[in-house]
This record gives structure tokens, sequence and C-alpha cells, in this order.
């Protein structure tokens, strides 16, 4: 068996093509890494002045009081955001923040926005005649409008988010408030200490986006809880990431972690990932150029000699012929494991050439599922872990190939073939699976059981019906299907 794979393994490596193929990745990357479409566009909230409704404008909606009064509210912030404060200062920073609002039914989540609220009582009162607000409200809200504004003007940002804090707390403490109020009103709390104890200052930095992302999963924790479908495995499976989203970005924040930490998805959105992050993201971004590999090579090895007849040769020798496929099999996986690591080496160099090496030095961290709780591992770790998990996957698209070669004997058939296949399970099959009703019946197709990254860290499939055991047992009996009828088939070819 060893001389046979060897053999095997010879023939391959003769062949140009392969050379070709590896070059073609090679390309293939460099044009990735340096027009990367995972590559975060730089869009900065900023501190640009707020536009200003007109004169015009106010007048056309003075029927419509409650917009007018908004409209003087909003007119009166941006007044003192505009022309108060410059550009780029904490304070603007800070007040941007007093106009982002969640839009989740059912969850309040504006406590944030307290200064517009006293601004649109304020407004409400001196140009309402029919107001509702009482004289007491009217003076509370311009003394706690001007604290805030003093404390602007300090220069203090922490005076500034003490005072946020200082009036959660009175609103916990002296309004009737639902529980669920309470318990939003005490995230909020502890995420203003989040920055006082961290010492992070108002900016648009990286560690202020760990604070805002950190602030949003929260929100569609909360909201998914209500709302998640327990049946659903795919409402389940992003439940899940949002928690870890939040723990990654508490880690990142208590950990005063000043690059993006970024795994397999984004964890903030407007700073452009690194080479760290595209070493991570090897076997997802170029799993097609493996495939295509692995097509190649396992469609070649019999069907080319079948075609040329120099499967003969082979066939005289005192091997069995289960021997002589199984070592084609074999040759083509030890093809691809040789694939991966250049692909991953050429991944390492070419990231690290456009994005810079130092990012290395970070690792990988991730999110344990089982354990709900943040880890961390060195990236060539993970790197290792995942390519491994990818491998299932290219041993049923080789069999298949080999199959099919032996079957039609037509190299181009099997290769096309086997491509659509995969192109639709990774497309349309993988949409369709999400539904319930179909998944009934694409939770037993081999194309959502091959990929046992998926199952990395304790996490789940988004298929109902899926999960690691299922995936192991789906592939071990279509492993032996394939195995048994390509030995069968290949036993029967006449040559």
């Amino acid at each position: 068996m060893v001389k046979l794979v060897q053999n095997e393994l010879i023939k391959i490596f003769k062949r140009k093509s392969i050379y070709f193929l590896f070059i073609l990745s090679i390309i293939a990357i460099i044009v990735y890494n340096y027009k990367n479409p995972d590559q975060n566009v730089i869009n900065y909230r900023g501190s640009k002045n707020i536009p200003v409704d007109s004169d015009a404008f106010l007048n056309s909606i003075k029927n419509n009081t409650e917009s007018y009064i908004y409209s003087l509210a909003y007119n009166e912030f941006a007044k003192l955001y505009n022309e108060v404060f410059e550009e780029n200062s904490w304070q603007r920073y800070a007040l941007n923040e007093e106009r982002g609002s969640y839009a989740f039914e059912n969850i309040f989540s504006d406590y944030n926005q307290d200064i517009m609220e006293y601004l649109i009582n304020i407004k409400d009162y001196e140009y309402n005649p029919n107001t509702q607000t009482t004289l007491e409200i009217y003076e509370t809200s311009k003394t706690k409008f001007n604290k805030y504004v003093e404390a602007l003007k300090s220069n203090d940002w922490k005076n500034f988010v003490n005072l946020k804090i200082k009036n959660l707390e009175e609103r916990k403490n002296t309004q009737t408030l639902l529980p669920e109020e309470i318990k939003e009103i005490d995230f909020e709390i502890d995420w203003y200490y989040l920055r006082l104890n961290n010492n992070i200052v108002y900016n648009d930095n990286i560690i202020n986006q760990y604070l805002t992302e950190y602030k949003e999963d929260y929100y569609s924790i909360i909201y998914k809880e209500s709302h998640i479908d327990e049946s659903s495995q795919a409402d389940i499976n992003e439940f899940n990431n949002n928690k870890a989203r939040l723990e990654l970005c508490k880690y990142a924040i208590e950990n005063h972690i000043n690059y993006d930490m970024s795994d397999e998805y984004n964890l903030i959105l407007i700073n452009k990932i690194d080479a760290r992050i595209s070493l991570i993201r090897t076997f997802s971004h170029f799993n097609i150029i493996l495939i295509i590999i692995t097509i190649y090579i396992s469609s070649t090895t019999i069907t080319e000699e079948i075609t040329k007849k120099t499967i003969k040769s082979v066939l005289t020798k005192p091997h069995k012929r289960s021997t002589i496929i199984m070592s084609k099999v074999i040759a083509c996986m030890i093809t691809i494991i040789i694939s991966m690591i250049f692909i991953g080496i050429v991944q390492f160099f070419v990231g690290g050439f456009i994005f810079g090496f130092d990012s290395y030095a970070n690792g990988y961290i991730g999110y344990d599922y089982n354990n709900d709780k943040v880890f961390t591992m060195s990236s060539l770790s993970y790197l290792i872990i995942s390519g491994f998990t990818k491998i299932p996957e290219y041993i049923i698209i080789s069999l298949f190939c080999i199959f099919i070669g032996i079957f039609n004997k037509n190299i181009a058939m099997s290769m096309i073939l086997t491509l659509i296949i995969c192109i639709f399970a990774n497309t349309a099959l993988a949409e369709w699976s999400k539904v319930d009703a179909l998944s009934k019946i694409t939770r037993y197709f081999i194309t959502n059981n091959w990929d046992f990254s998926t199952y990395l860290f304790g996490n789940i499939s988004n298929v109902n019906g899926v999960n690691l055991w299922h995936s192991l047992l789906i592939f071990l009996i279509y492993l032996t299907l394939l195995e048994k009828i390509t030995i069968s088939k290949f036993k029967k070819l006449e040559v």
C-alpha cells in the first residue's frame, strides 16, 4: 500500500497542471487580500456638524405640535453640539451617543437620550399651549439639562459619566418601572461603569466601538429572548452568536484590547482587519480553491488512466483492486493536506506583507459555547484545528469524484458535476435547510454534515436536527457507501 501511495503521489506531482493550480492559488490569495471583500470600510460616525431644521420647515409643521416641539428640541441640541464644542472633541462623541437608540419591539433602551428628553420637556412647556408638562417637570428638566451642559463644558468626561449614572439611579429609584425596565437600567449603569472603570475616553476608536457593540448585542439578546423560536436551530444559533459577541466585547473592554480581535466574523464594523484575522479565515476564504484542487486531483487520478489505457499496467501488478483504489484516495488526501499547508503558508506571508506581521502576535480569541467563556490560543493552533475539521468535506468530494470518473470515464463531466453540487450545497441548499419542513429531508444530505468546523468550541448547526453526533454518523454512512460502491465499480471495470 505504501509503495502504491508513493507511486500515485509521484504521478500527481509530475503533472504540470498541479503547479499551475498552485500558482493560481497564490494569485487568488494576493488579489483577495489586496481587494478583500471582508475588509471593513472605514466609516466613522465622526463628529461633523449636525444639520438643523430650517425656519421654513419649522413653520410648515407648526400645526403638528409633537413634531414641532421635537424639532425645536432637536435644533437646541444641534446648537449645543455644533457651536459649543469642537470637531472630534470628546464632548461631541458623548453627545453622539445621545442620538442613538435601538429599535427593538417592547424594549425601551433609550435611557441614554435624557438630554433630548429634558429639551423636549423644556420646549413643550414653553411653546405648547396645551402642554401636559408641569412647572415642576419643566424646572427639573432645565436644572438637569444645565448640569449636563456644565459637565460637558468642564472638560471632565468622568464628571459627565458620573452624572449619567446618577440620573439613571434616580430614575430607577423614583419612577414606577417594570422589572424589565429596571433590568435594562441596571445594564445601562453597568455599561457606564465599564467606561469609567476602564478609563475609556469618549472617542470613535476601537475600544469605544467595543462598548457600542456590547450594548447593541445586549439589547439584541434581550429582544431575542422573548422572540426566539425554540424549535429553530437557526434562531438558537443566532442567539448564541449574540451571546458570544457580547462576551468577546466585554473581554476586549476589560482587557484594554486596542485592536480588532474579530475571529470568523467581524466583531467591530468600522475598523480594517489585519493579517491575523485573514489567517484565521484562511480555510473559509479559500475553501473554494481547495475544493477545486480536490476535484481536479480526484477526477484525473483514475479517469485519466482509464481513458489513456495506462490503468492496465497497474492492474497487472499483484495488488487487489480495492488496494489500488484506496491508494489513490489516500494519495489524493495527502495532496489536499499539502495544498492546505501550502495555502496556509502563502496566506501567512501575503497577509503579513499587506497588513503587517505584527498582528500575528495577538493570537486567536474565541468563545467556548460549552462553558460560556472567552479563551485564547495561538493563531497557528486555531488554523490547524479549523483545517482539520475541513478534511471530511474533501474526503467525500474526493471519493465522489473518483466514483463518477470510474462510472462515466469522463474527466470534465466528473469535475463539472461535483463542482455544481458543491456550489448548490453552499448556496441554495444551505438556505433551504433553514426551513424546518425542508430540513427534515436535507438534514440527511452529506453537504449539511461534512463541515465539522460548524461545531468548533461547542457551536451548533443552524439546520434543525443536525448536531455533531448526527453529522458524524451521516459522514460515516456516506463514507462507507461511497467507498464500497467505488471499490465495487472499480472491481467490475473492464479495460
